[in-house]
């Protein structure tokens, strides 16, 4: 049986759903330090996004809305040689979401395992012909 892969949303498509997953980093992020936003460009690097980082309006873009969410903040820094900067911080909020965020992964992580498991197992009988 042949299965195409659908391009675009879903299937085959990790490209997006890394992009999608980029707050809860961001929150991840602010909740070890405060960082200014190409800070935070290097970090997601570091968190295994290097293939897919999105460019720098689309980090800036989210780093928006997290703020409208109430769960960071960001202010002026004037200090240092420089044009200011905007520095970003997590709130009380923020760091409720990351628990909640992090209680959810937990719960994920199991289930694909299952997933695995189950597909493993499925493989396995297929390819010896049961």
């Amino acid at each position: 049986m042949e299965v195409k892969m659908r391009q675009g949303r879903g299937f085959g498509r990790r490209h997006g759903m890394r992009v999608r997953f980029i707050g809860p980093f961001l929150l991840l992020a602010l909740y070890k330090e405060p960082s200014y936003g190409y800070q935070l460009m290097d970090k997601l690097r570091e968190f295994g996004f290097e293939e897919y980082l999105p460019d720098q309006t689309a980090i800036y873009k989210m780093l928006r809305s997290l703020e409208e969410k109430g769960l960071i903040t960001s202010r002026w820094d004037t200090s240092g040689s420089g044009p200011a900067r905007h520095i970003y911080e997590i709130t009380q909020a923020g760091i409720e979401t990351l628990d909640i965020l992090a209680s959810e992964i937990k719960d994920n992580i199991q289930i694909y395992k299952n997933f695995l498991e189950i597909f493993e197992n499925v493989r396995r009988a297929d390819d010896t012909g049961n």
